[in-house]
């Protein structure tokens, strides 16, 4: 999990990393946990999926807030 922070500043870059290391996380230990069928291991990978969730939703609040002509109301 060191290859992953939790929180972080809201910007690209940050973002981008982020999101890179967060996608090495899911490779290194989800097939693992699938095949483990290990619910404890499962529940932690959850647990991880859901602060990168808030986490990109806390960046596009900030966006949307940064850069509102950017904002398409029909999506």
């Amino acid at each position: 999990m060191n290859e992953y922070q939790l929180g972080g500043g809201l910007n690209l870059m940050t973002v981008l990393g982020k999101t890179n290391a967060f996608t090495e996380f899911l490779k290194s230990r989800m097939v693992h946990a699938l095949e483990s069928e290990d619910p404890t291991e499962l529940h932690y990978l959850l647990a991880q999926l859901d602060d990168y969730h808030s986490y990109m939703w806390r960046y596009y609040n900030k966006l949307a807030k940064d850069r509102p002509e950017r904002m398409d109301p029909g999506v």
